[in-house]
């Protein structure tokens, strides 16, 4: 009970650190330039100050300090992995530099890809490494010499799956509250310490930015905070993936790609319109989920709103399996989620129609 109360108080202290934290990010926003103006491809109507990302990495980070002045078993995982966890914090710094230095000047792809397979080969040299992958059929299949390359591809993969989701007022945020929230709780039921910790206390940070950042928004995250918070979910999700192989559903590749279902279809979805088109992968443009959500006449909170709930039945599966230890109830529970949302949606679409009809 100590250690789901010591979980309970990261996510609060997290939560709360962030949103106070809010007021200095949007004037540091101000004072450096760090400000998004509107154009043909943005959707925001006014300038908004980017920098939301500080108050978020802040409300990660600073509450790890009490356990400095805590003496239970949380704290002294924490201090066991102390050594990790710190380099995991200056990879994260050095990221949200990156993200700094691009919403202030802007970077051009390949310089931030360069910086980020720095950044991935680090963590990869610090401990967070794929060194194997669940094979539902036999054996774990071990990765060898493809270890590196295949960790670099995931860090690296994520840090810009989430990066290109962040179009809607809200949607990373929140998309990552769940994920993170999701990831904490299996690892809560594993009794996956470290992994727990570190997810609850991102959970807490965008939730407690999530009312600042929520349409319509005061400030937005910018790419300091969603190449950081990429690179937080994708380390977060490396630990669990090992640490927890014996013990949850989290474990296994399918498990991981529902998990981060949202952020990774957007993306692979993305590229290959581009791709088929003969555009440049990272060309901005509005190819993305949210984009054809709002090309259908969808309001900005209907469709991150639906985003949401798409979100929670992805990750909602894997929990709910770890919980019950069966992937039929899950599937019957995610799924029928998923069909009401849609169906409440139908029945709301249908009475606007009507309701114009009768004015007509």
């Amino acid at each position: 009970m100590t250690v789901y109360k010591t979980y309970f108080a990261i996510l609060i202290l997290s939560a709360l650190t962030s949103a106070a934290l809010v007021p200095f990010a949007q004037s540091l926003a101000a004072r450096i330039g760090a400000v998004d103006l509107p154009n043909e491809r943005k959707i925001h109507q006014a300038p908004m100050p980017r920098l939301g990302g500080v108050a978020v990495i802040a409300g990660f980070f600073l509450p790890w300090l009490i356990f400095y002045l805590l003496d239970n078993r949380v704290s002294l995982e924490f201090k066991n992995y102390e050594t990790m966890l710190l380099g995991l914090s200056s990879c994260t710094m050095l990221m949200m530099g990156l993200g700094i230095y691009d919403d202030v000047k802007g970077a051009d792809a390949s310089k931030k890809f360069v910086i980020q397979i720095i950044v991935a080969l680090t963590l990869y040299f610090l401990g967070f490494e794929i060194v194997q992958v669940t094979n539902p059929f036999g054996s774990p299949i071990q990765l060898g010499l493809l270890s590196a390359p295949v960790t670099v591809l995931w860090i690296v993969g994520i840090v810009n799956a989430v990066n290109l989701l962040d179009g809607l007022d809200g949607l990373v945020s929140g998309v990552t509250f769940l994920v993170a929230a999701s990831i904490g709780v299996i690892n809560m039921m594993a009794d996956q310490v470290i992994v727990a910790l570190m997810a609850f206390g991102l959970a807490g940070a965008c939730l407690g930015f999530l009312p600042h950042n929520f349409h319509p928004a005061k400030i937005f995250l910018g790419d300091s905070g969603s190449l950081t918070i990429g690179l937080l979910l994708s380390s977060i999700g490396i630990l669990s993936s090992y640490k927890a192989v014996t013990a949850t559903f989290v474990a296994t590749p399918l498990s991981l790609l529902l998990v981060f279902g949202l952020p990774i279809y957007d993306t692979t979805s993305v590229m290959i319109k581009r791709l088929w088109r003969g555009q440049p992968i990272f060309l901005a443009d509005k190819s993305h989920v949210h984009h054809s959500l709002l090309n259908r006449g969808w309001r900005q909170t209907k469709t991150t709103l639906f985003l949401y709930i798409v979100t929670f039945c992805l990750v909602g599966f894997p929990v709910i399996v770890t919980l019950t230890q069966s992937p039929v109830f899950a599937l019957t529970i995610s799924g029928g989620i998923m069909l009401f949302t849609v169906f409440v949606m139908y029945l709301r679409k249908k009475k606007r129609a009507n309701q114009k009809l009768e004015r007509s």
